[in-house]
């Protein structure tokens, strides 16, 4: 077999991506930085080509001359093992070795290559090559050594680069996705939503999120990760955490390695960390003057336990920065809400009052003109034509009174549909004369606002119905989220009534049960019924799915 045949079936170690050096710079195109390495060795030297491999298979490169043809990138690209000093081979001199033949089988006649070491551990090689014999000399050497602590240098920084992109991809799918404060704005997220959020988008085993009570007091708010280990509403005092109030008073990190040599750190570990944790950061954040808290990472695993770099470190706390930042969001937009239902009671009231002015006033004088009038017809003093005339005329004008005061009543859009109800049922069941007791339960949660309508407006027609028909003194309507539903009570002590019995009449009359049933039963709720009669009171349960 020939020897040419038997190098290309020769395993090689080492491989390359093969370019042709440029004649002139070609602006706007971005080259590699060991492709301008490479060039730059090949341009002060008379060789034809010049290589740079790595033998972990990394991204190595090939630079031939312009006009170069003999030499064919399919036999170029591959090399044998870096060799563990500076050689120079000749056209002449011995054959013997891997790069020797190699240099034959290719038809290279001259041959400089220099092992790329970083400390005592060869990573690869670079070489210059040339067709023609004494085309390179030992100065070629000289400059591939520098070339080769220069590569040794790039690579050191590219590994940096590719470690730092790592980095800021994990921390921007944290700060985009799980920290986006477009997000925040739409829907104001909870601590534990905040910490749920951290826990899934950093390599960290846990995370907690503290914050510091005028009390000097540090309180566990919400934890997310695997297994955090302390519950939500553990405090501590901050005096005996030395590492936590230095956090908090120089505003920046503090790393806790935790080890038996370690004493400064133990109080932390004892309170704030798990038996098991390696490692942990304490990451404080700022939402204010009055809000300070920390992120506190903990680390389990022995793996992922390595020292962390100044980089890394710094991009942590730009995340607890953002924490601070949406918190701080959070409680202003919560201000708002509240200065805007503030201003909503306000309203409510003043539209209440004049509501009592027109009814006690205008309302007041027709009736007693309209109950005159009536009287005179009664005892016929006057004409029954011109009487039944201002009748009519008063009877029209209390009417409108009326309509106007309830339509001084009605909330602006803008307020909640429950709210809404509320203020309809206190309007009407204190027309009736019949108590209205309200008790609403506080969450975190948001109903849909389709299904909220529907439940107000199945309560406006429950409370209807108290007034129409029950003869009650006494209302209870009781507000509650249990396990991601609302449910809505409505109780009072009146006549009662038999609901087998209540079908719907010819003339539209008790459809107001059906139209309840259908309403609730559009967004996926409920609607049930029970009383009595004979004083047995009514009770009516509302309830549908929160989202």
């Amino acid at each position: 077999m020939a020897l040419s045949a038997l190098l290309d079936e020769r395993p090689t170690g080492l491989r390359a991506h093969v370019l042709d050096a440029p004649a002139t710079d070609s602006a706007g195109e971005v080259s590699s930085p060991y492709e301008d390495l490479v060039s730059s060795l090949l341009e002060g030297s008379g060789a034809d080509l010049g290589w740079l491999a790595w033998r972990d298979n990394a991204e190595g490169v090939v630079v031939r001359r312009q006009g170069i043809s003999v030499l064919p990138p399919s036999t170029i690209a591959e090399f044998p093992d870096p060799p563990l000093s500076p050689l120079r081979i000749v056209d002449g001199g011995s054959w013997a070795g891997s790069w020797p033949l190699w240099c034959r089988d290719r038809g290279i006649l001259s041959c400089l290559v220099v092992p790329v070491r970083q400390e005592s551990e060869v990573l690869g090689s670079i070489g210059l090559a040339s067709c023609r014999a004494g085309a390179l000399d030992d100065l070629g050497i000289q400059r591939l050594q520098l070339g080769a602590s220069l590569a040794i240098q790039t690579r050191r920084d590219e590994l940096r680069l590719t470690s730092l992109r790592r980095l800021f991809d994990e921390v921007s799918r944290t700060l985009e996705n799980a920290l986006a404060v477009d997000r925040a704005l739409r829907f104001p997220p909870t601590y534990r939503e905040l910490a749920r959020a951290v826990g899934e988008s950093l390599d960290a085993t846990y995370c907690q999120i503290a914050i510091r009570d005028a009390r000097q007091v540090l309180t566990i708010r919400a934890a997310g990760g695997h297994r955090p280990p302390r519950k939500t509403g553990s405090a501590w005092p901050l005096r005996p955490l030395r590492r936590c109030a230095k956090a908090l008073h120089e505003r920046r990190a503090e790393v806790l390695r935790f080890s038996r040599q370690d004493a400064a750190s133990e109080p932390e570990r004892l309170a704030l960390f798990s038996p098991t944790t390696k490692r942990g950061v304490l990451l404080p954040f700022f939402a204010g003057p009055r809000t300070q808290g920390l992120l506190i990472l903990g680390e389990e695993r022995e793996s992922r336990c390595q020292p962390l770099s100044a980089e890394r470190v710094a991009i942590l706390e730009l995340v607890a920065s953002r924490i601070g930042h949406i918190v701080r969001i959070s409680r202003r937009l919560e201000y708002e809400r509240m200065g805007d239902r503030r201003r909503q009671r306000q309203l409510t009231v003043e539209r209440q009052r004049l509501a009592r002015d027109v009814h006690d006033k205008i309302g007041q004088a027709l009736s007693a003109l309209l109950v005159q009038i009536r009287c005179a017809l009664a005892e016929g003093n006057a004409g029954q034509e011109a009487l039944q005339v201002l009748e009519h005329t008063a009877s029209d004008a209390l009417s409108g009174a009326h309509t106007l005061a309830l339509g001084f009543r009605p909330l602006e859009r803008s307020v909640a549909p429950l709210q809404e109800a509320r203020a309809f049922s206190e309007t009407i069941l204190r027309g009736a004369l019949c108590r209205l007791v309200w008790t609403e339960e506080r969450t975190d949660g948001q109903v849909a606002p389709r299904a909220m309508r529907e439940i107000a407006n199945v309560i406006k027609e429950a409370v209807t119905n108290i007034v129409r028909h029950a003869k009650a003194d006494c209302a209870r309507i009781r507000v509650e989220y249990p396990d991601g539903r609302i449910r809505v009570t409505i109780e009072d002590n009146g006549i009662g009534f038999s609901p087998l019995k209540a079908r719907p009449l010819s003339d539209g009359r008790g459809l107001g049960l059906i139209g309840c049933s259908e309403r609730l039963a559009r967004v996926g709720g409920t609607f049930d019924v029970r009383s009595t009669p004979n004083g047995g009171g009514t009770l009516v349960l509302i309830e549908a799915r929160t989202a």
